[in-house]
């Protein structure tokens, strides 16, 4: 059955279950490393951007109550808020209100690419391979999670999947992972904080925009009160469709013309469509004050486009289901004392089918074979791999207040992961297994946290420790194809602490200082490697940093001919160890490996101005400087030298007019214009200012109208990105999309 059968016959299901959610009694109420030249951009094979099992936990200091499912997601409880908006008080993180978001067509990397110290670098459009850059670090580095729980756990969930109608809050940490969030990682996090939605309700939303880009959600949930004494049953459906043809023209540093410059080209291989199922039911005010069951079903078929080398039929696909448990119980055992806990299973299969014919050794030139040669490969390797993926997890939430101002938060993540990798086509062809072997871990992260409170919360203080384990079991490929391959097991563990202070000096003005030893342990793609490019990585370290952080916060209201002016500053630096890195050879697969220590620094700023009621002004700017600290012998690195294609400077800036009441009651319309400026920054490793391959600076405009009716139950908003149609860049210096045009409509029912 291929994508688009499965996708009827799943949409009719959740057809079919809407019905079903509203046909009651109407007395019812109620989310890799550094790039270099070195690192082969020219394609991206990273599709499988659809959950494997779509179930997750609440975020960390869970308590239980009022919770509902979306996208079989947890949203935050109201206890769970409160404390999380406490301790963010005093955390090193931004908070945007996608709230602001929900009836236009922005995606959450879009989103998050406008505030301070992040850089979102994508290798195309909808389904593409991003990166989040935060302070300079990115890749692995940066976690993502949806309501605290890593989306790795949750079989590569894209983040931009995630319709922005569905998202209450997107919260960015700079250098810093809360011990709340039981996960690794050590550059920074991204944190989507799903809606709770009312009972009895139905969200939905259709944009359409440029390159045959199409996105619908639709989110449905109904309350049957009182089934047996107190007891309640919440069931609901929710869900999204996602297509693009991705097919705009842009330009890509390998391609020269006889000039020697860039050569323009149609991205005509990049067709992208995904789609994605959830049900959910949930029994509260039992015993336990709630148990939550989820299920889910996705999948995803992506043409992968080329860079360097035009590609013409090799593809990705796969499809995903995933099964989920949680359990919530307030003062548990004792008073003050709050239980949680989240099981989830996922499976998901992908695919890479690369049997073409065809193979391009430029984007001009192509020849056709008498046998499958494949595309992806210089040495003509047909491939047909497919990869199972297993993932079991299980989260464990406590927090307890032993006296007034005083919290102690446990979070536990065990997590099991399994890859089975295949590939009979390219293992004929090669007479040696192509696919890779398969790889197991086991893990398991437990954090602690203490927040303290005094002089009426103007002085706050949370301190964390978080203990890390991993085990992974490794087959490393033989030599000979006489030769089973030996199974190797590595165990990891670390440790993770931080310290964060903040302290009010006077009502508009507060000060932080934040220090954490961050840890990130190795991914199942760094150990275990793909069979082909990228071999086992027995001895990989896990990357160690140490962040600091200093920042300022003044926020004046009722000043003479403003209404409000805030203003947030840091100054940072950080100390980076035992970076996983990769260096792509074309004669022969290379594992990754740790590299010599980075360090940053950099400060940012943020002034949002109220001038009045109905006008918003904004600006932020960054700066980050990031060097190696030795001589790196192997890649002639020398010591001192600025990490290249990470951008050093840029500034965002916005205008908004929004006003109420205008032409009927409850009715709003707001206007705005956004812009983003980026310096020029240097596309491999600065041996001296006088090296002309750069990536230019780039200043592109956004401009955007929207316009809700009867208390933001409909409304409608249409965009134009990149107004001026200018040529702005992305990583690699690949050419990003021009000008642009979006549209959405959104009705909600409650």
């Amino acid at each position: 059955m291929n994508i688009y059968k499965r996708m009827r016959f799943v949409l009719a299901c959740a057809a079919v279950l809407t019905v079903a959610v509203f046909a009651q009694d109407d007395e019812v109420t109620q989310f890799d490393d550094f790039a270099d030249e070195n690192e082969s951009p020219a394609i991206s094979t990273d599709a499988a951007n659809v959950s494997a099992n779509g179930a997750a936990a609440t975020n960390s200091s869970a308590s239980s109550e009022d919770v509902t499912k979306l996208d079989l997601l947890s949203v935050e409880t109201e206890s769970e808020a409160e404390q999380a908006a406490i301790a963010k008080q005093v955390e090193t993180v931004s908070t945007i209100d996608a709230a602001e978001l929900q009836n236009t067509s922005k995606s959450i990397s879009k989103a998050i690419n406008s505030a301070s110290g992040v850089k979102v670098r994508k290798s195309g459009g909808m389904g593409s391979e991003g990166k989040i850059n935060i302070r300079g670090m990115e890749g692995k580095n940066i976690k993502v999670l949806v309501n605290g729980v890593p989306v790795e756990t949750q079989g590569n969930l894209g983040l931009d999947d995630i319709p922005i109608d569905q998202i209450a809050d997107i919260e960015v940490y700079k250098g810093y992972i809360p011990a709340r969030f039981a996960t690794d990682g050590a550059g920074g996090a991204i944190n989507v904080v799903t809606k709770k939605r009312p009972a009895n309700s139905v969200d939905a939303s259709y944009s359409f925009s440029s390159f045959n880009t199409h996105k619908a959600s639709v989110s449905a949930s109904h309350l049957i009160d009182s089934i047996a004494g107190a007891t309640s049953l919440e069931i609901g459906v929710s869900g999204y469709f996602n297509h693009s043809d991705n097919d705009y023209e842009f330009t890509s540093p390998y391609m020269k013309s006889s000039t020697g410059k860039d050569t323009s080209v149609v991205r005509d291989h990049d067709h992208y469509t995904s789609y994605n199922v959830q049900a959910f039911a949930n029994l509260m005010n039992a015993w336990l004050d709630k148990i939550s069951l989820g299920a889910s079903f996705g999948a995803f078929d992506k043409e992968i486009q080329g860079i360097e080398y035009r590609i013409k039929e090799t593809t990705s696909e796969g499809y995903n289901f995933g099964v989920s448990l949680g359990l919530d119980k307030k003062n548990f055992i004792a008073k003050n004392l709050n239980f949680g806990d989240y099981f989830s299973f996922g499976f998901a299969e992908n695919k890479i089918i690369d049997t073409s014919r065809v193979h391009c050794r430029n984007w001009f030139s192509c020849d056709v074979a008498k046998k499958n040669v494949g595309e992806l490969t210089s040495m003509g390797l047909p491939k047909l791999r497919t990869v199972e993926i297993y993932d079991f997890n299980n989260l464990l939430n406590l927090d307890y207040q032993y006296v007034k101002d005083q919290f102690v938060y446990l979070n536990t993540l065990l997590r099991y992961h399994k890859e089975n990798p295949e590939d009979d086509l390219g293992s004929e062809k090669m007479g040696f297994n192509t696919a890779g072997l398969p790889g197991e871990m086991f893990s398991v992260t437990t954090g602690i946290s203490l927040e303290n409170r005094f002089w009426n919360s103007r002085i706050q203080n949370l301190a964390g420790f978080k203990f890390h384990f991993l085990n992974a079991k490794i087959s490393n490929m033989p030599t000979s194809v006489l030769i089973d391959p030996a199974v190797e097991s590595n165990d990891y563990h670390d440790f993770s602490y931080d310290e964060s202070l903040m302290f009010k000096v006077a009502k508009p003005l507060s000060m932080k200082v934040s220090y954490q030893h961050a840890v990130r342990l190795p991914s199942p793609e760094e150990l275990f490697g793909d069979g082909l490019r990228v071999s086992a990585a027995i001895k990989l370290k896990p990357e160690e940093t140490d962040n600091f952080n200093f920042g300022i916060s003044v926020d004046l209201q009722e000043l003479p001919f403003v209404t409000r002016l805030r203003f947030d500053g840091d100054v940072f630096y950080s100390y980076y160890k035992n970076r996983i890195h990769y260096m792509n050879s074309a004669q022969m697969s290379t594992p990754y490996f740790n590299m010599n220590p980075i360090r940053s620094w950099g400060y940012e700023g943020d002034v949002k101005l109220d001038v009045n009621e109905w006008i918003l002004l904004g600006t932020n700017w960054t700066f980050q400087d990031l060097r190696s600290i030795k001589y790196n012998a192997k890649q002639g690195i020398p010591k001192d030298a600025i990490v290249p294609n990470i951008p050093r400077f840029f500034m965002n800036y916005l205008a908004e007019f929004h006003i109420g009441d205008l032409f009927s009651k409850e009715d709003f319309l707001k206007v705005w214009w956004s812009a983003n400026y980026t310096d020029e920054y240097f596309y491999g490793w600065k041996i001296s200012s006088r090296q002309s391959r750069k990536i230019k600076a780039s200043f592109t405009q956004d401009i955007g109208i929207e316009y809700s009716i009867w208390d933001n139950k409909l409304g409608w908003s249409f965009e134009v990105d990149n107004l001026a149609d200018a040529r702005s860049y992305d990583k690699f210096g690949e050419s990003k999309p021009g000008r642009s045009f979006a549209t959405k409509i959104r009705y909600s029912f409650r």
